[in-house]
């Protein structure tokens, strides 16, 4: 599922590039994705909470393959436009902010409690291995010059994930949980999820770091198509290769966080990756070189991807399991969803004042919040990365 997520980045980008050769368009195209996510993602982890992870990932990924050969369908057909792919876009979005908190939400059913950084950071390099791979995958459909096939091949990800989700067993007294939680009204259950992390002061503060990062910096990725074309003349080419940097980026330091396998240590992490990694944003925006430039993609994706991990092990660590689904999908919305806010800012900025500029002061303000907040959060990490029995 996850290379398709990636070819659909780059093959929609390009195709959105193409057709309006504007910033703003890059923008609008990832808020489409996106927004549904940050504004449902709580609903859907009340909705995995209440009926079932495994239920609710099974129906809203086999949903979201099918719309994603139908797009691949309507594109063959030259039936594609730019306010139609925004429309299908915004459906995806939709069908993803069901479907994810419920698959993430899936490990505890697989592994020990002490087991899950390990396995949150394998996860998160399968991820990112596929930002390099997909995107590679994605430039050679693009060359094929047969529109709609990248769209159908993320509909055969996704067909393929949910084969493999079909395959997990269904936890004992499945039926007992879940009518126990059926007793509450569902909006009753989202009203405690909240009440929930908004009490929880270390889960609050990682939240805090999260939306940080994604309203000011993890926008980056949609306007790579913009950078490649406009700022470094690269073409389609060069935006697989941009891509690609930041998933190897990602690739080398989830791999390091799965073989070190232990939350003792991550809060540190955390605050080195999340400064650096904003640092390395403002150095790419800034350069007109692109060998600089890859460099400092290598070092963008692989640490904000790090402290993503970092943040998603210690939530998993920190929640009671009661409220797993829901305190992980808020995250979810905030990580996912939250470049929908700025990304059509950002875009708008640079329509005026170009790409570098804005995306480079977007960065530069994120270090504003990121470094007091994760100051804070390193006073806590001893009480954070305790054992819990």
């Amino acid at each position: 599922m996850v290379q398709g997520f990636w070819i659909y980045k780059i093959v929609g980008g390009w195709m959105m590039f193409e057709m309006t050769n504007s910033p703003a368009w890059l923008g609008a195209l990832g808020s489409a994705y996106l927004l549904p996510i940050f504004l449902l993602g709580p609903f859907g982890g009340a909705v995995a909470d209440r009926f079932g992870y495994r239920r609710c990932a099974l129906t809203m990924g086999g949903s979201g393959a099918f719309l994603a050969i139908l797009t691949g369908i309507l594109a063959y057909m030259g039936l594609m436009t730019p306010v139609l792919l925004l429309a299908l876009t915004t459906i995806q979005g939709l069908l993803f902010a069901f479907e994810f908190p419920a698959r993430q939400s899936l490990f505890p059913n697989l592994m020990r409690r002490e087991d899950m950084p390990a396995a949150i950071a394998v996860n998160s390099t399968t991820f990112h291995s596929s930002s390099f791979t997909g995107p590679l995958i994605g430039g050679l459909l693009l060359q094929t010059n047969i529109d709609g096939i990248g769209f159908a091949a993320n509909g055969f990800c996704m067909l393929w994930m949910m084969c493999a989700i079909y395959l997990v067993p269904k936890p004992a007294n499945l039926s007992n949980r879940l009518a126990e939680k059926k007793a509450s009204g569902i909006l009753n259950d989202l009203k405690d999820g909240l009440r929930y992390t908004r009490s929880h002061v270390d889960i609050r503060l990682l939240m805090i770091l999260t939306l940080t990062a994604s309203l000011l910096l993890r926008h980056y990725l949609d306007f790579l198509p913009g950078f490649s074309g406009i700022v470094f003349k690269q073409g389609k080419e060069g935006l697989a290769t941009l891509t690609a940097a930041a998933g190897i980026g990602a690739m080398i330091f989830s791999t390091f966080l799965a073989v070190r396998g232990r939350t003792k240590g991550l809060t540190n992490f955390l605050f080195v990756g999340q400064t650096i990694s904003a640092t390395a944003l403002i150095l790419f925006a800034s350069t007109d070189n692109f060998m600089f430039a890859l460099m400092a993609l290598v070092l963008v994706g692989g640490l904000l991807n790090s402290a993503a991990v970092c943040i998603q092990s210690l939530i998993q660590h920190s929640v009671d399991d009661d409220y797993r689904a829901r305190v992980i999908s808020i995250n979810v919305s905030l990580a996912v969803g939250a470049p929908a806010i700025s990304a059509p800012i950002v875009g708008w900025i640079a329509e005026y004042y170009g790409l570098q500029l804005a995306l480079s002061g977007s960065a530069a303000l994120s270090l504003l919040i990121l470094i007091p907040a994760g100051l804070i959060l390193r006073k806590r990490r001893k009480k954070i990365e305790a054992e819990k029995t």
